[in-house]
């Protein structure tokens, strides 16, 4: 029999006990994981080895379930279609991480689902962690039609659904395999055709005639100017003696109204109403839409642009911006946004690539930020709907016309500075009830309209014979 008090002494020992093997274990993980972060660049280190040669990483695959990425035996990580290769990305030990297998890192890795039981077996039985699978929005179809009509040509397309943010196909030329980067890494560096660039999210391009959607929404939506308001072009527009011709479009010289100078894309026409809108108002569309600052998206996108920030905010600048030139700089991603909204009542949903993580056959969680926001009211965007079926159906896209289906469209021909011109389109379908919206772009292509257009055509065709 225990003496008085011997009991509850023995059980204050084992509660001390208790309490300092709980400390050591945090001690332990705070010393390694955070005073020695050193280590944790340490290429010697061979967790950061583990990291990327785990066999246990999850797989990352389409939303039909189709691998797009997965490991062999010896934890060497494989990719199967080149071209998803920038928004699936790259794990390598040299290189690093990029597009998805960084963005959804935790849940690849194990790290995300980790119990204290798991970071125990970790931290001190060195037992690796299972990841779960991604599973992404992509549509193996849509993604297919993109990449084949894109073909070699240097450019980008980006696919959304504009209902739900999600993408369905996104396409970067040119590619490159990223099961290889330890063998070409340094070549595809140097490379003067920048493969490695994800276009559809981090390459800038003046967006030309496409940016007059957005001159439109801002002039629409402060009432400086009605869809019937009769707008008279002569042979040209001369803005604090910056000429604007009206002779390069279709409808070249005379008077009619606003809608048509949409539909026929006359530069002078929306250098007058960008004037008339005036900076502040225009550059607050801009900014709603995204221009400004980087889009937010699950993978880094370059940050879109009305103007340089150290430049003077001239009517010149702002009557070239208006029409798609002047210091513009926009990314696909952001280009799709703007159509997306216009094809969604006037709301964007926040696009996002990851659609569910997947423990097995189960939906360990959905993945994707499907927040929304409010961009024009649904009268400016029903308007900007009937604008851009007006360009198909008037024939100024090529390609893009579908027997029983209405399309809206804008094109795009953008100079690039050396004397040839980036083909721009960007796109929705069908417009009574739009279930995507694409941007399409190739570098020094020509018109918008004959090069771009069949692309997006394409596209869309794929993804409404779903």
């Amino acid at each position: 029999m225990l003496a008085p008090g011997q009991f509850e002494r023995r059980i204050g020992a084992t509660g001390t006990a208790a309490v300092l093997a709980v400390l050591l274990f945090f001690g332990a993980l705070a010393y390694w994981q955070v005073f020695r972060t050193d280590l944790s660049d340490d290429e010697r280190n061979p967790r950061v080895l583990a990291a990327f040669r785990g066999p246990n990483r999850g797989r990352i695959l389409d939303r039909e379930g189709n691998e797009l990425a997965g490991s062999l035996g010896d934890g060497t990580r494989y990719y199967s279609d080149a071209s998803v290769a920038h928004l699936v990305g790259y794990l390598d030990a040299r290189y690093g991480s990029q597009g998805a297998e960084l963005a959804f890192n935790d849940s690849l890795s194990g790290q995300a689902a980790t119990s204290w039981q798991g970071a125990f077996d970790a931290e001190f039985r060195r037992q690796a962690l299972k990841g779960n699978d991604v599973r992404l929005t992509i549509d193996p179809v849509v993604q297919a039609a993109a990449a084949g009509a894109l073909g070699a040509r240097r450019g980008a397309v980006v696919a959304i659904n504009p209902q739900n943010g999600e993408i369905l196909a996104m396409v970067s030329v040119p590619t490159y395999d990223p099961g290889a980067l330890e063998a070409s890494g340094e070549a595809l560096l140097a490379d003067e055709n920048a493969p490695l660039l994800n276009r559809a999210t981090q390459g800038l391009y003046p967006p030309g005639s496409t940016f007059k959607a957005v001159t439109a929404i801002s002039a629409l939506e402060n009432d400086v100017i009605k869809p019937d308001t009769r707008v008279t072009c002569p042979e040209q527009i001369v803005f604090d003696g910056f000429p604007v011709s009206c002779r390069n479009v279709p409808q070249g010289p005379g008077t009619y109204p606003f809608k048509s100078a949409f539909t026929f894309s006359v530069n002078a026409i929306f250098a007058q109403v960008g004037v008339k809108t005036g900076w502040d108002r225009l550059l607050e569309t801009a900014e709603k839409l995204g221009f400004g600052g980087a889009l937010d998206f699950t993978l880094d996108t370059a940050p879109s642009q009305v103007t340089n920030p150290e430049s003077k905010l001239t009517t010149t600048l702002l009557a070239s911006t208006s029409f798609g030139q002047g210091e513009l700089l926009a990314t696909p991603l952001q280009m799709a946004a703007v159509a997306a909204a216009i094809a969604n009542d006037g709301v964007l949903v926040a696009p996002h690539l990851g659609l569910s993580e997947m423990d097995g056959e189960l939906v360990a969680r959905k993945l994707g930020d499907t927040s929304s926001r409010r961009i024009m009211s649904e009268d400016v965007s029903r308007i900007m709907r009937d604008f851009m079926v007006s360009v198909v159906d008037n024939q100024q896209a090529n390609g893009v016309a579908m027997q029983g289906v209405k399309i809206g469209g804008k094109t795009g021909t953008a100079e690039a500075g050396d004397g040839t011109s980036h083909a721009w389109f960007i796109s929705f379908a069908p417009a009574d009830n739009p279930t995507i919206a694409v941007a399409v772009i190739v570098e020094n292509g020509g018109q918008g309209g004959v090069v771009a257009a069949p692309i997006a055509g394409t596209v869309m065709r794929a993804a409404l014979a779903r």
